[in-house]
């Protein structure tokens, strides 16, 4: 059978909105930390994919010259927690490929910020930091090219959908989806999902993110039929209304829903959220046991899906409690002093979040279930 997949691609040109604050002529140095001793080392290891020569970044952080002019507008980013984008708290659950810096890191990188941004020795040659732009995975077993598309010189986003046919003429069953961008200065995010059936997302894709395969050799997805693998088959849309989100900063809300069968739970996504949003969900089992799930800030710009370390076994009667809290709608505008934009303070309307699972026992079953209140 020919399965087609759709790929939607976001281009954006400039899409971090960093704004350089002017300051004092002369600030002075109050930092222990240095660029070349202490930033750099940060930078090229977690900043590398996005903020390098060639990257989708507005620009790049691999010089001492590039750097400082946005010290300011990096530390207004990390303490609004929109950098590095769509990580999650360590604290709470257990999430591959999506740390955080550490509080030692935000310290060097806040303190070299707000100090006096010192270089450093003038006389130190660092290491040139180059894009990579390759597969993660290694080569894949199936590549699709894509078409050639031009992007306007005015355009600062587009978006493009495309339909390719997989030219197989036998079911596959598929553990990893990677996108690899002609252009990585301008290709912002990508979903993949098999045609006809949009709830079936096969990857979500952002420049910063390591592709994960499914975590579990006997699960995978499915294109489609007759595979003695399981299926994984998504718990989609976890609705919540517009009177149910609190529009002030600080205010909680919460909703859950009840499992009717038993399942292993491999990953979740955030399919529809607003920005400023700080979601914890956890997992309360029959006997009363709890299981943290994933504690993340959103940010629909930079939406993903979160595997987790190992599947989580939830039987028959577990609770999936989800609980949010409203931060400031506009934490860059407030790290900078600033007043709240009044676009920014509109309450949207629902959360909908899809959790990817396979049943505990049966093979082969695939299913949709309403996570509602």
């Amino acid at each position: 059978m020919n399965v087609r997949g759709v790929v939607s691609i976001a281009i954006v040109l400039g899409a971090l909105a960093l704004v350089v604050q002017s300051g004092e002529a002369h600030k002075p140095i109050t930092s222990k930390y240095t660029y070349n001793d202490d930033v750099f080392p940060i930078f090229k290891e977690r900043c590398s994919r996005c903020h390098v020569p060639g990257g989708v970044a507005p620009m790049s952080l691999m010089t001492y010259e590039e750097a400082f002019p946005w010290a300011e507008s990096i530390r207004a980013e990390l303490v609004a927690a929109h950098m590095p984008p769509a990580t999650v708290d360590e604290s709470f659950g257990d999430v591959a490929h999506a740390r955080g810096l550490s509080p030692k890191e935000l310290d060097i990188i806040l303190t070299w910020a707000s100090g006096g941004n010192p270089r450093g020795s003038l006389d130190q040659q660092l290491p040139a930091v180059e894009l990579k732009n390759d597969w993660v995975l290694g080569t894949p077993d199936l590549a699709l090219p894509l078409p050639e598309f031009t992007l306007a010189a005015d355009t600062m986003e587009d978006t493009h959908e495309f339909t390719l046919p997989t030219g197989t003429s036998d079911a596959r069953w598929v553990r990893a989806v990677d996108l690899l961008p002609g252009n990585p200065a301008i290709v912002r995010s990508a979903v993949v999902s098999v045609k006809g059936a949009p709830d079936e997302i096969l990857a979500r894709w952002l420049p910063s993110q390591d592709q994960s395969t499914v975590p579990q050799q006997t699960a995978a997805f499915h294109l489609p039929p007759g595979s003695e693998t399981r299926e994984l088959m998504t718990l989609t849309s976890l609705p919540v209304t517009s009177s149910q989100i609190p529009s002030g900063k600080g205010q909680t809300f919460a909703f859950s829903r009840t499992l009717d069968q038993d399942v292993r739970a491999l990953a979740l996504s955030p399919d529809q959220v607003p920005d400023n949003l700080t979601l914890q969900v956890e997992a309360i089992r029959p006997d009363g046991s709890r299981t943290p799930m994933i504690r993340f800030a959103t940010r629909p710009d930079w939406k993903r899906r979160y595997w987790f370390s190992q599947a989580l076994s939830l039987p028959r009667g577990t609770k999936i409690d989800v609980t949010g809290t409203v931060t400031d709608p506009d934490l860059v505008a407030a790290a900078f002093g600033g007043p709240v934009s009044p676009e920014k303070t509109a309450s949207p309307s629902k959360v909908t979040l899809a959790l990817d699972v396979v049943a505990a026992a049966a093979r082969g079953t695939t299913g949709e279930r309403s996570l509602a209140r």
